[in-house]
């Protein structure tokens, strides 16, 4: 029989439980036997972190904490509880008290139940199951394997010492001198300070012969990724750990086909890896450029106009194209500031991003429309892009020179630039040489000594167009020094560039297009948290947003709501669809966690 080997990624996060919904239960056999192994297992509704185990007196630690997670998706509304486990083993006689454990949810701590556990003496049989357990074992027995240095998983790095934002492979593997034939509650580390790209494994896992310290080894890659740093220092990895299914042959069974041929029995084996750590190094700080991206790899930049000559109130399309090696999907706009006589409008990003071995590649463009609005000649540009060579250890800066718009005279452009419109030239003919055209109206006439001139009318509305003109050269000089605070335009507009990206991922809803719809929905929330609080994408990280968020006093309900928001979109992809409702739900809460932020900031 064949058994496929599937790994599941769970979406973890806290969804809205009030304290009273909370429910942290520690839960074990009341009463067991000298030398007898069993499970004690602290179970919470939610999800939480910073979990403190009790101390077990009277008993000896087999396993754990082997800690798994399950989510349910029930009529749209999805519902997930986290489970720490431990196998103990009781070693003396007696009633001992085991003591509640500890977690942190929301930030707050809370704790379980006490448990009371009576050890009795037990007979030779169970006595003796005990001594031989690790030969026999029995289906789903939790902590049992056959021997040590069978089977055991690894973390691998193509590199432990980096600059921030440079590409590092991270492989997760088990090796094995046993018959595997499933894998339980699988837990990759979060790698918290890094942006990870997975790279595309097939869904079956192929195991290869492999020397590992001088031993042959079975050997399969269960997950690899990429990881960017986002911050320097020496930066922990959390363990790996999973569970496996190992198939055993044992003999002395009861029929005489059992005892000449053996039998089989599933073993449950809890597997972890050691904590490690990164070395990341920081970037220069001498002679960083102005305009540095925040990136690490390998650029180059192409800028290009579709045309040199326009009249006005045509369109021209300026595109600017960023390729190469390194975090492509970090790439931002670059920032640009065109003549007031030329309209622009946010750019239309096009990408064509692959995910490689070493490396994610490809390229990433912006495509402006410009459309010049009076007759002249203009310069848009001079481009530039900087990003830090890891490889030559030093900042890259790539240029190119500006384009030069010759704009001609549109129709009718000649009447706009005098301000005056004239309804009918008829109106002014002159008939004859001192006679001019009978008027048929009745004539106005005014009492005399009374003149509109010098009246008080008369300066009222002579005044207008002074306070008109003021009031346009402090509003056309406020334009302009806004114009000149980039990360204030951004703040500004971070709110319309997230419902155009919103907007999109709604197209891509009613396509039925998870993938794309998660991915767009992360990048409108992502890309308008940078704007919204002038964070640099290479520095935005979940905390620092958090840090950030409450530094303005923003309300925790919806800083944790937003922050669950990113994950649930970031994980969704690999997560079981909760559906098109679901989906729906998701659009709906982004747009509505967005309104808050912008009532608040």
């Amino acid at each position: 029989m064949k058994y496929v080997l599937m790994l599941l990624l769970v979406v973890t996060g806290t969804y809205g439980l009030s304290a009273a919904e909370i429910i942290f239960e520690a839960s074990s056999k009341s009463t067991v036997s000298l030398g007898e192994r069993f499970q004690v297992a602290f179970e919470l509704n939610t999800n939480g972190s910073g979990f403190k185990a009790p101390s077990f007196t009277g008993f000896d630690i087999l396993s754990g904490p082997n800690q798994s997670t399950s989510m349910q998706f029930v009529n749209g509304n999805m519902s997930q509880s986290l489970t720490y486990s431990f196998v103990l083993q009781a070693t003396k006689e007696g009633t001992y008290t085991i003591s509640p454990a500890k977690i942190k949810v929301n930030g707050t701590e809370i704790e379980s139940n006490e448990l009371k556990i009576t050890v009795v003496k037990g007979s030779s049989n169970t006595q003796q199951s005990q001594q031989n357990g690790k030969q026999q074992g029995t289906q789903g027995q939790q902590g049992a394997s056959s021997s040590d240095g069978q089977t055991f998983v690894r973390i691998s790095f193509s590199k432990t010492k980096a600059y921030r934002g440079e590409a590092i492979v991270v492989t997760h593997k088990i090796y094995t001198k046993q018959s595997i034939v499933g894998f339980e509650d699988v837990k990759f580390p979060s790698y918290d300070g890094f942006w990870s790209e997975d790279i595309q494994q097939p869904q079956q896992i192929t195991l290869n012969r492999e020397t590992y310290n001088g031993e042959v080894y079975n050997a399969g890659v269960l997950k690899q990724s990429i990881l960017y740093p986002q911050k320097a220092g020496k930066i922990q990895i959390d363990p790996f750990v999973v569970d496996v299914i190992i198939r055993e042959q044992t003999r002395g069974g009861n029929s005489i086909f059992d005892q000449f041929f053996g039998s089989y029995q599933d073993v449950k084996k809890s597997l972890k890896t050691s904590t490690t750590s990164l070395d990341i190094l920081p970037y220069p700080l001498t002679e960083q450029p102005a305009d540095f991206s925040g990136l690490t790899g390998d650029f180059t930049m192409k800028a290009e106009i579709t045309k040199t000559q326009v009249e006005a109130n045509d369109a021209v399309n300026l595109k600017i194209t960023i390729s190469g090696t390194g975090n492509m999907k970090q790439v931002d706009s670059p920032s640009l500031e065109f003549p007031p006589d030329i309209e622009s409008y946010d750019p239309k990003t096009v990408d064509n991003i692959k995910v490689g071995a070493s490396n994610v590649s490809g390229s990433r463009t912006f495509d402006y429309l410009l459309i010049p609005r009076h007759a002249g000649e203009f310069k848009i540009g001079p481009f530039s892009f900087s990003y830090f060579d890891a490889v030559k250890g030093k900042y890259v800066t790539l240029t190119q020179s500006e384009f030069t718009l010759q704009v001609g005279k549109g129709s009718g452009e000649e009447d706009k630039a005098t301000g005056v419109t004239i309804a009918s030239k008829e109106d002014l003919k002159v008939l004859g040489s001192d006679i001019r055209f009978i008027k048929t109206n009745e004539a106005t006439v005014t009492e005399k000594g009374k003149y509109f001139f010098r009246s008080p009318l008369f300066f009222t509305l002579s005044g207008i167009p002074l306070l008109l003109y003021l009031g346009f050269f402090l509003w056309h000089r406020n334009m302009v020094k806004q114009s000149g605070n980039v990360a204030l335009m951004k703040s500004r507009r971070a709110n319309k560039i997230a419902g155009k990206r919103l907007a999109l991922a709604k197209k891509f809803l009613q396509e039925k297009k998870k993938n794309e719809y998660y991915e767009e929905i992360f990048k409108a929330l992502w890309g308008y948290i940078s704007d919204k609080l002038s964070i640099p994408v290479a520095e935005l990280t979940k905390e620092k947003i958090k840090e950030t968020m409450l530094a303005k006093n923003i309300n925790e309900s919806t800083i944790n709501e937003f922050i669950a928001l990113l994950d649930k979109a970031e994980f969704a992809r690999f997560a079981p669809s909760g559906g098109e409702r679901e989906m729906d739900t998701v659009y709906t809460e982004s747009a509505d966690v967005i309104s808050k932020i912008e009532g608040n900031v």
